[in-house]
């Protein structure tokens, strides 16, 4: 059959040739669509057969053929994916999917780019093309099985060579390109890097994407051009994109802002006439969404009944029903198991189902969502005085085109959140301006909110400030910080000279972590915790065993009795010296120690109760558990007196006499809802919301800010508004790329800190009861600062500090129900059937304002002072406050991104973060003053 089917095409291809007609005539006159065939030769007697026709095609490239002939064929086929790939780029092109200018530049524009989405979508849309390019980068081994994140990758690479060449098409294909540029801007590029990767086709132009746009100008001169007109750049038009969703926000009025200053220093490289090296001062501020609130929870009317019928604070108030400490011992027995369990080793990791299920929590608990952020633009005015805030405010209101002469804006309340001396600030406005000013600018719609990032590093100040020791005791104090810190090597820390807060808060916890675990080897009377975790088989044990970790060593009454075995002899003790120093001068030389208790196993106790109080705060922060945050600040509140930070004890009074006496319920539920926020929707991911404000400023100083002449307050108040979408956009450019490579601060190894530091413990039985053991004569034994505060605030001289917070409280509570002279002014237009009650009116606002004065304490404005007195030399003087309550004290400073992490133990949700080298600060270029986190 083969041969007679041969046969016959040989005679045929004979009769055509004997014809003088070729093989190519007779397949053009076949093919040629023109032609009209009696029969269906081209599919039928020809594409049907598939196999054939590749067989053929295969003929014609192989190497049998002649060179010429194979050249035809190429250049032929070349030219036909050529003009596909072309239609298919023509294609893209016109539907608009890669045109920046047919896009919406606004958040979404940013967040909803995914490249793998992207280049699936022109695959389809360019099968040829991405035929070429799957075949240019295939593996030369193609037996090798590649994995899926080899082949996700290759995808990745093929799709950002689609959109590189797609660019060259049409520059108009753009879109990729201009997210790439908002990303190098979000990481810190320089404009070199921008020209580098524009080059390379894969970013836009530097000024396409900085230019706040202009008009276009008409030149001085004739000879000159007009300068041209540029519309505003990338960055402008997501800034004013931000600034519109947040205005939108704003416009509702279920918002609180919380502003921060910021410091920086702007470097010049040449000093010259003009121009140097200088620090400027500015404020950040952002505005944040209220969760669950309804205008009806923030009525200013309701807030002023409130106000008047609220109680005084009293010291019931602050200390624990018996209720309330059965639930605070339950949650520190479980801080302590949290720690057996997260930081005794891998045998304890069994456990950690059964540590989630015991957590107990309070019933305000907030639920987990989300937290939008909202940055504002920064702004040039310097906060560090009470007319400075006024400003910060109105600027604010500005930006968010709030007016205040609008009768809404007075009619809910307006809040704002910030550090001790940002509301220290704002009340002494409120102090001043109630009973004196009208509608808004009285301030009587204002609520503070505190931020409590600040009073953690307050907290954390007192903390190692009390339990640091005599710095060279050595062995002699082996329960001391100072020792600790020498114990693991780590750098030398001067009480003098403050380190930054991340340093102090890492050797606390360290130190606490050591500790418990070594009380629970005591309590159970093992060698290692190897011995126990393999022991152990119940968690009711370890359960049992944290319970009488709690009892044993955080018991003060215990303290107590060993430090009043010494009392009697002390006294006996100093009255001897005191007689026989009599008529000589006093000696430097300090006292010797009666050698009763154990001075050492006493501040140890003291430590594990105060340390564990910081640890359940910070855990009750990432928790979202507000109930329990409200109850670590009612030990606070004698813990700061007692530590001396005494600005910060004073700002819990207020903060609690508002939760417990005088905001009403919806109020008290907006601001515990509200104060802790969760920037990544998350479990276990709750941050204060001045740490965010921290946060925002750190990308803003260290990443953001121009050097030079292109540092501008514009430039920052172009991209502060811009911020979180940048870093939104990073994160999400690192995940997706799997190169997230930056400095977020996961759970160290503390393994070996902590067994250095149990090792040292158990050689100095510091937790083991040593009779008649003393400190050094110079070195005093620790306070109890929780027993000291509460004294200091329950007594005192012919008034003690809580009784003094009572009586300023009803003076400023006085002015609020004075009705103010311009208010008076305005009606004396009405009727004149009207002026009788209107002078009784009078009188009675004139007592009041006499009865305010009479009662102010010392330093507030009488109308006499101010009309008569000298010329006020400041804002604080001429506001009658005084001016120590506004100086910055020293506190712990936050140098680098550690310091202002958003998870600090590692194991909570993901979190901004910088990128290689950038993650490491300079003090010079992200050092908080001290009067971020006053203290005292």
């Amino acid at each position: 059959m083969r041969l007679q089917r041969e046969a016959y095409f040989d005679e045929l291809l004979d009769g055509m040739s004997t014809a003088g007609y070729t093989l190519a005539e007779l397949l053009d006159y076949v093919f040629n669509p023109a032609t009209k065939l009696k029969s269906d030769w081209r599919w039928r007697g020809f594409f049907s057969h598939r196999p054939v026709v590749e067989r053929i095609f295969g003929y014609w490239t192989s190497a049998r053929y002649p060179e010429r002939s194979r050249t035809t064929v190429h250049e032929w086929a070349a030219q036909l994916v050529a003009a596909t790939a072309a239609a298919e780029a023509q294609s893209i092109t016109s539907s608009g999917i890669l045109k920046k200018s047919k896009k919406v530049v606004d958040e979404q524009f940013f967040l909803n780019y995914n490249l793998a989405g992207l280049t699936a979508t022109l695959r389809k849309l360019a099968p040829t093309s991405f035929g070429v390019f799957d075949a240019f980068s295939a593996t030369a081994r193609r037996g090798r099985v590649v994995s899926a994140a080899g082949s996700r990758k290759k995808e990745i690479l093929r799709g950002s060579a689609a959109l590189t060449l797609l660019r060259g098409a049409s520059q108009y294909n753009n879109y990729a390109q201009a997210v790439h540029s908002a990303y190098l801007a979000a990481t810190g590029a320089s404009r070199q890097h921008f020209a580098v990767f524009g080059a390379l086709g894969s970013s836009i132009g530097y000024t396409s994407i900085i230019s706040s746009g202009n008009t276009g100008t008409t030149p001085h001169h004739e000879n000159k051009k007009k300068k041209k007109a540029r519309a505003p750049g990338l960055l402008a038009t997501l800034s004013n994109a931000c600034m519109q969703t947040t205005r939108s926000i704003a416009s509702s009025g279920l918002f609180a802002v919380v502003y921060d200053n910021i410091n920086m220093m702007v470097r010049v490289a040449e000093q010259v006439l003009g121009r140097k090296s200088a620090q400027e001062n500015g404020t950040c501020a952002t505005l944040i969404p209220l969760h669950g609130t309804n205008p009806e929870d923030l009525l200013t009317a309701t807030l002023d009944e409130s106000v008047l019928n609220a109680a005084h604070l009293r010291i019931d108030n602050l200390l624990l029903t018996d209720e309330e400490a059965a639930f605070h011992t339950e949650n520190m027995v479980h801080t302590i198991l949290r720690v057996i369990v997260r930081h005794g080793g891998d045998g304890f990791k069994k456990w950690q189902g059964d540590l989630d299920a015991m957590q107990p929590a309070s019933s305000e608990v907030i639920d987990v969502h989300k937290t939008p952020i909202h940055p504002l633009p920064s702004m040039e005015i310097d906060e560090n005085s009470i007319t400075g805030n006024i400003e910060v405010v109105e600027a604010i209101n500005a930006s968010l085109g709030l007016d205040a002469a609008d009768p809404e804006y007075i009619k809910y309340i307006k809040i704002i959140a910030g550090d001790q001396l940002t509301i220290a600030r704002q009340r002494s406005i409120l102090a001043v301006r109630l009973g004196h000013e009208s509608g808004p600018h009285s301030w009587r719609n204002i609520v503070l909110m505190p931020g409590l990032f600040h009073a953690k590093i307050a907290d954390c100040h007192g903390l190692l400030e009390t339990h640091f020791g005599k710095p060279n005791a050595g062995t002699r104090s082996p329960g001391s910080l100072g020792f600790h810190n020498t114990v693991l090597d780590r750098l030398p820390i001067t009480l003098t000279s403050l380190p930054p807060f991340r340093t102090c808060r890492d050797l606390i916890m360290v130190s606490l972590y050591a500790r418990i675990l070594h009380c629970l080897l005591l309590v159970s009377g093992k060698d290692s915790l190897e011995a126990y975790a393999s022991s152990v088989n119940s968690w009711t044990t370890i359960v049992d065993h944290a319970n009488t970790i709690y009892k044993s060593y955080t018991d003060t009454d215990l303290v107590q009795e060993l430090r009043e075995q010494r009392v009697p002899d002390e006294r006996k003790r100093d009255a001897d010296a005191k007689a026989a120093g009599k008529g000589k001068k006093k000696a430097d030389t300090p006292l010797p120690h009666v050698k009763k208790g154990d001075m050492v196993f006493e501040n140890a106790i003291l430590f594990l109760r105060d340390a564990l109080l910081t640890r359940e705060f910070t855990d009750a922060v990432k928790a979202g558990d507000s109930g329990r945050v409200v109850l670590m600040l009612r030990f606070w509140v004698f813990s700061y007196r007692g530590s001396g930070r005494s600005k910060y004890a004073h700002e819990m009074l207020h903060l609690l006499h508002n939760l417990t006496c005088v905001w009403t319920r919806e109020l008290r539920r907006v601001i515990i809802h509200n104060w802790l926020l969760n920037p990544t929707g998350k479990v276990n991911s709750f941050v204060e919301i001045d740490l965010v404000q921290e946060h925002l400023n750190f990308w803003i100083k260290k990443i953001y800010k121009a050097d030079g002449d292109g540092h501008s307050w514009d430039w920052l108040a172009l991209i502060s508004p811009c911020v979180d979408i940048l870093r939104s956009l990073a994160t999400r450019i690192h995940t997706d790329l799997g190169a997230r490579q930056g400095s977020k601060h996961t759970i160290p190894n503390l393994d070996k800190d902590i067994a250095t530091l149990m090792a040292s413990l158990d050689e100095h039985g510091v937790y083991s009861l040593q009779e008649g053991r003393v400190l050094d004569d110079d070195e005093k034994p620790v306070a109890d600062i929780l027993s000291t505060g509460l004294a200091a605030l329950t007594h005192g001289g012919s008034i003690t500090p809580l009784a003094e917070f009572n009586q300023q409280f009803d003076i400023l509570r006085d002015r609020r129900r004075l009705t103010p002279v311009a208010d008076l002014m305005a009606l004396l237009d009405s009727a004149s059937d009207t002026l009788d009650s209107m002078s009784d009116t009078l009188a009675s606002a004139s007592d009041a304002l006499a009865a305010s004065s009479a009662a102010a304490p010392a330093g507030t404005p009488t109308n006499d002072e101010d009309l008569d007195g000298d010329a006020p030399e400041s804002d604080e003087e001429e506001l009658g406050l005084d001016e120590d309550l506004f100086l910055a004290s020293p506190t712990l400073t936050r140098f680098d991104a550690g310091d202002v992490a958003l998870d600090m133990d590692g194991d909570g949700g993901d979190e901004f973060e910088l990128d290689g080298d950038d993650a490491e600060g300079s003090g010079d270029d992200y050092e908080s003053s001290g009067e971020d986190s006053d203290d005292n």
